[in-house]
């Protein structure tokens, strides 16, 4: 039995990250992913420092790691797979563009504490975008990981009418930025399978997709409006959303019928299959295919 367990664990590790490197070390338990499982790809230089990072400055929980090639990471039901260079999701586009850290696409933490954390975040060194902006569903502002990836962390006002539900201290979704949202919702629900949680007008509206929970900020939202710097926050980047599938080939060709821009052929690894399309606004999204067995 215990050889069995060992089997099915690597096999987890596989599918989440791959490739593998180096000593897997595991934390948590994690489940198998399934078409409805999602999670969020983060680039990261040094797994080892990112892992530090999202569990000594932000209470996140150290699941898996392969070594230096990936690591996944999770906050209540948000589940951060940090790739390293050596992961084959870290692999450069057809046409030679890397995929690197930054951009706007960013997971949003839920806290209740926010001036709190931010005076630790601020005297441990953490590097801050912006400063607090307050909106009808709380207040929130802008950090920077390690390696510039952002993360918003967000406090609901006491009666919360926020896109999250009333959300906790351990609730996190992922916030795009998109500039029509009722064209977004109908792409994330129509062409992905995600169903259309809430929506106000055309200010922003959440989808969800098994645990994963989609933010679609529209032009009028507290979440959309531009850095102190005067940097608009616009969408795009490597930062994205990994839709696990089990009809890989059906999907594409679907998506591709709908005329659905693709970044990229499909990358084959250890862990199965990916490729990278792009939302109405050029955010991006993967579709991962797990190995069999």
């Amino acid at each position: 039995m215990k050889i069995i367990l060992k089997i099915i664990l690597m096999l987890v590790i596989v599918s989440l990250g791959g490739c593998i490197s180096h000593t897997t070390e595991s934390t948590s338990p994690m489940e198998s992913p399934n078409a409805t499982s999602a999670v969020v790809r983060y680039q990261v230089t040094d797994v080892d420092r990112a892992v530090r990072f999202y569990t000594e400055r932000l209470g996140f929980t150290l699941d898996l790691q392969a070594g230096t090639a990936f690591a996944t990471v999770s906050r209540g039901d948000l589940r951060l797979l940090l790739s390293g260079p050596g992961s084959s999701g870290a692999r450069p586009m057809p046409d030679g563009r890397a995929q690197v850290a930054g951009g706007w696409n960013r997971i949003v933490l839920y806290v209740d504490d926010l001036a709190t954390i931010i005076e630790r975040l601020r005297a441990a060194g953490t590097p801050f975008r912006n400063d607090i902006e307050s909106g009808v569903g709380g207040a929130q502002i802008q950090l920077e990981d390690p390696d510039g990836n952002p993360v918003e962390l967000h406090e609901a006002p006491e009666e919360s009418t926020s896109a999250a539900g009333n959300p906790d201290a351990t609730s996190a979704v992922v916030r795009y930025q998109n500039t029509d949202v009722d064209r977004a919702a109908r792409f994330y629900t129509e062409q992905l399978g995600f169903t259309l949680d809430l929506q106000s007008g055309t200010a922003f509206a959440t989808v969800s997709r098994g645990d994963l929970r989609l933010l679609l900020s529209g032009p009028g939202s507290s979440g959309a409006r531009p850095m102190p710097d005067g940097r608009a926050q616009t969408a795009g980047g490597w930062n994205r959303i990994v839709l696990y599938v089990d009809d890989f080939a059906a999907i594409i060709e679907r998506l591709r019928a709908a005329e659905t821009p693709f970044r990229n052929d499909i990358e084959r690894g250890m862990g199965g299959a990916q490729i990278q399309l792009e939302d109405p606004d050029g955010n991006p999204i993967e579709l991962h295919e797990a190995s069999a067995g």
